[in-house]
């Protein structure tokens, strides 16, 4: 049995410099929008990295290749599986990600097969929470994701309505 069922939600990359990883995917790969999250904090209250309680500071900019969601992460301060893609093997896909139906059954499951969770957290107020499961022989992560009904939708804002719009957004 998968742990995981229906298509990839995302596929993220590590950035140094998330204006010229945005510039890129607009002008050689068409995705025409980018929502821009600057700052964003994730305390030890309510996130770790490798076990231990984890505070750090990330850019996030999502944008749409079709239906497909893109993330772009630049670390900004702090420890975390994104930095330590940056010292090891530099910008480049970090993971894909998934959204169960089950979040909790999900990992349990994961940890029923010895799949350690590497990093985890959760947005207080806005409904989601992830985490990452080291990625084994492949590299990279896969990103679990629970995403509450207002996450949900507004992600679905953000998808192109047609392959050739152009506008957008920071």
């Amino acid at each position: 049995m998968s742990l995981v069922e229906g298509p990839i939600f995302q596929i993220c990359w590590v950035v140094d410099d998330i204006e010229s990883a945005e510039r890129y995917f607009t002008e050689q790969l068409g995705v025409a929008r980018w929502l821009r999250l600057p700052d964003v904090h994730f305390g030890p209250e309510h996130c770790t990295y490798r076990g231990q309680p984890a505070d750090y500071v990330v850019h996030v900019s999502l944008g749409y290749a079709g239906g497909q969601q893109l993330e772009l992460i630049q670390p900004v301060s702090g420890r975390n599986l994104y930095t330590e893609q940056l010292e090891t093997s530099g910008p480049g896909v970090h993971h894909v990600a998934w959204v169960p139906e089950d979040f909790e059954a999900t990992l349990a499951e994961a940890g029923r097969r010895g799949l350690p969770v590497v990093q985890r957290g959760r947005f207080e107020g806005v409904g989601m929470e992830f985490a990452y499961l080291e990625g084994g022989p492949l590299g990279g992560y896969v990103e679990l994701m629970k995403l509450s009904e207002e996450m949900r939708a507004m992600f679905a804002s953000l998808v192109p309505e047609s392959p050739g719009a152009t506008d957008r957004a920071e």
